[in-house]
């Protein structure tokens, strides 16, 4: 018999359940006993198994050896050993709002039994956590996601897997050697000068440019690694609130430690984790990739291949603001003129922003007539909302009816997107956050997930299951903005 050993950290309750499915697929027993430490089980795990677990830290066998896990092995490569580790491996190569939490896309995985060679999609892809966990595994992996930046970064991570660690530690020497070579004849009536400017103070500013134009010069094979690794700090060393989503002047004090010293150390750390790593993933698959595309706009002839399984984050309805948060990277990177980055928040799926009036009018028109053709209980849910309205509510709150539309409109051209490019009876899994407004005085919790089910029924999938996730309780900036309730939606296509 085998014993299953759980990590020795709290599990919530949807992570036990996964625990459980999981083991069931990947040694093929629907007989497993619950303990005290994890789970028995009549079959032996053998090294694929291993290497797949996620929610177990150790397997104790017949004969009573103790063989580890490689995500333990994994997560005790993390600087935190005492919490559930998510930033190991290139994980933590640049902070980024509403990450997929990396074990559970490995979980999605096995119950999804995705096998290495097979094809993965991630609609909404962020920063590439499930791109990562794919490539762990020698799955392939794609993702979509309408912002450059997080585009820029998780293809930074996918080169950070296939790059020896030596050649990023050798050319961060280089850099830093010649940094200081760099005159800068900066034009102060260019754009992205001014702009930067206006958040950095000169002397900061200076180094930043500096910094770029070296690795931009002298980093061939890690150019791109090192500068997401160099936007990671940015807002450490602005002047924008680094703690706060929205767009606000710091009041604390900048770091007294420099720039460059701190970027140094970041570097070599992130160095040591990666080359921790290394034992126990597979070789990152040439073909894994993000591209900076909508995924509403995505056709069957973008890609040469029909998806095995499909998994993501999706935003949800009137988020805050992501992009105009990352702001100063977007623009020191050179990804997008500092203009542009109000008219691309307004274009993402659930953003708040609705440009002009006439575009506000069209929104409205179209929620009176359903002119995007929404099942008909999210059309009326829309309408309900509309009807809740009175003078006393702000502008704000004026807006959640046709922004829940439009919600709903975006979500439902992404179904049919994805839907359009995966095989036949592909499992599609999506972590999705529930919402709720108050309109005159009246509290309305909006369950996005089951609005979202069936509207993917609509789009030629098939509704499997919901499974309720909790969530960490957040404090601080973003305690009333915070999601508190989670739903995993598995779907099927059909």
């Amino acid at each position: 018999m085998t014993e299953l050993i759980k990590h020795p950290y709290k599990y919530f309750t949807y992570e036990l359940e996964f625990a459980r499915r999981e083991a069931e697929i990947l040694l093929s027993d629907t007989d497993l006993i619950g303990t005290e430490n994890g789970f028995f089980s009549q079959k032996e795990a053998s090294a694929d198994v291993l290497k797949r677990l996620v929610y177990f830290s150790s397997v104790i066998d017949a004969d009573q050896s103790i063989n580890q896990t490689t995500q333990a092995l994994l997560e005790k490569t993390a600087t935190n050993t005492k919490r559930q580790a998510t930033r190991y491996s290139v994980h933590g190569l640049h902070e980024y709002k509403g990450k997929f939490n990396p074990q559970v896309v490995k979980a999605l995985l096995n119950m999804f039994e995705v096998k290495k060679g097979d094809h993965v999609l991630d609609p909404f892809c962020g920063s590439g956590t499930s791109l990562i966990e794919s490539a762990h595994l020698g799955i392939h992996a794609n993702g979509t996601d309408i912002n450059p930046l997080a585009v820029y970064i998780a293809n930074a991570k996918l080169e950070a897997l296939k790059i020896d660690a030596t050649y990023i530690k050798e050319e961060l020497e280089i850099v830093l050697e010649h940094v200081d070579d760099f005159k800068l004849n900066e034009d102060l009536e260019d754009k992205r000068v001014e702009y930067l400017l206006s958040w950095f103070d000169k002397d900061i500013y200076e180094t930043l440019e500096k910094l770029k134009k070296t690795i931009e010069t002298y980093a061939l094979k890690s150019r791109n690694i090192l500068l997401v690794l160099a936007s990671n700090l940015l807002r450490e060393y602005s002047q924008q609130d680094p703690n706060d989503l929205r767009i606000r002047r710091r009041k604390s004090p900048l770091p007294e430690v420099p720039f460059l010293q701190v970027f140094k150390d970041s570097v070599l750390s992130f160095v040591d984790r990666k080359s921790s790593v290394n034992q126990y993933i597979e070789k990152c698959p040439e073909t894994s990739k993000a591209i900076n595309i909508d995924i509403r706009n995505v056709k069957p002839e973008d890609f040469d291949i029909k998806f095995d399984a499909a998994m993501t984050s999706p935003p949800y309805a009137t988020a805050l603001p992501y992009i105009d948060t990352q702001r100063l990277s977007l623009v020191w990177l050179g990804l997008i003129p500092a203009t542009e980055i109000l008219p691309l928040e307004s274009r993402l799926i659930g953003s708040r922003e609705v440009r002009g009036k006439v575009a506000k009018d069209n929104l409205f028109n179209g929620l009176l007539s359903n002119i995007d053709n929404l099942p008909q209980a999210q059309a009326d849910y829309c309408m309900m909302l509309q009807k809740a309205l009175t003078d006393e509510d702000g502008f704000r709150r004026q807006a959640v009816p046709t922004l829940l539309y439009r919600y709903f409109v975006g979500m439902k051209k992404m179904f049919q997107s994805v839907h359009s490019i995966m095989k036949s009876d592909a499992p599609f899994g999506l972590i999705v956050g529930g919402n709720h407004t108050v309109l005159s005085g009246q509290r309305f919790d909006i369950d996005t997930p089951q609005h979202l089910a069936e509207i993917a029924e609509q789009c030629g999938w098939k509704h499997v299951e919901s499974v309720p996730l909790q969530t960490y309780q957040r404090y601080g900036y973003h305690q009333n903005n915070a999601i508190n309730t989670e739903t995993l939606i598995i779907l099927r296509s059909i």
